[in-house]
């Protein structure tokens, strides 16, 4: 009896550890985008890039980048591919809301996006509702950023052109078939104040650049325009300085570049 109650009592002593729970893996630290890669815009599971820094929407089959400026806001369209597509036949109409209120505007063609002139504050909130038009259609899309603007000294090319710097001053460069077009902007993309006078040097021929206020675009008609190498002479308040660009600049659209320092074209 005594073996039998010792066998007993040591089989009952003894027990299976319980087994170890499996550990799942641990999450993958976020990637982190490689320098000089466009930013993203996620919704849902469904990753956009942003290729001028703005905000994408999608709008039916497209997709909708809008960039909120102090002096207005752009919207460039993009298929489900992210390819570029032309704006020719759209127009829109915008309510933007920022701190000092809301108004309302219209989008119209401008090269490669819809531009709609709005007063925005520099590095403030505020939100856009666009509602997008062609061929009688209407889509509405709604749009909000916590700070509008650039950063300082970004070259973003927002017409698709050549970005070069002379002081806190942006000049893009984008001519198109017939017409010599350039953008004045200041340290963080937004639109001068000052007065600003231009011309541009075509060969023998000196073309003055007339200024539309509203969009910040210097002009001049021009057959052939952005296939010779042009110099611009150009006045912002009492500080005049020089621009050279070369006939292989991009067609507006068409990618972009930076400028260095001294207002030169790379």
């Amino acid at each position: 009896m005594i073996p039998f109650l010792l066998t007993f009592l040591a089989a009952c002593g003894t027990s299976e550890a319980p087994p170890t729970p499996e550990l799942a893996p641990a999450a993958a630290p976020p990637s982190t985008p490689a320098p000089g890669t466009a930013p993203t815009h996620t919704a849902g599971a469904h990753a956009h890039a942003a290729p001028h820094g703005g905000i994408v929407q999608v709008v039916g089959d497209k997709h909708v980048e809008a960039l909120m400026m102090p002096d207005g806001i752009l919207f460039y369209l993009t298929d489900g591919k992210e390819a570029s597509l032309p704006v020719d036949g759209y127009s829109g109409t915008v309510v933007v809301k920022g701190p000092s209120g809301v108004e309302t505007t219209e989008a119209h063609a401008m090269g490669d996006h819809l531009h709609a002139p709005a007063k925005l504050a520099q590095g403030q909130p505020a939100t856009a509702v666009l509602t997008l038009n062609k061929d009688g259609r209407a889509e509405s899309v709604s749009f909000e950023t916590q700070a509008v603007g650039m950063q300082s000294h970004d070259h973003t090319a927002l017409h698709g052109g050549v970005v070069v710097m002379r002081g806190n001053w942006h000049v893009e460069y984008a001519p198109k078939a017939g017409e010599y077009r350039l953008w004045l902007t200041g340290e963080h993309r937004a639109g001068v104040t000052e007065t600003v006078t231009a011309t541009l040097k075509d060969g023998d021929r000196v073309l003055p650049l007339a200024l539309d206020r509203a969009t910040g675009m210097l002009s001049a008609k021009a057959e052939g325009a952005g296939t010779r190498p042009v110099t611009v002479e150009m006045k912002v308040g009492e500080t005049p300085f020089t621009l050279g660009f070369e006939p292989n600049a991009p067609a507006a659209g068409h990618g972009h570049d930076h400028g260095n320092g001294d207002g030169h074209q790379h």
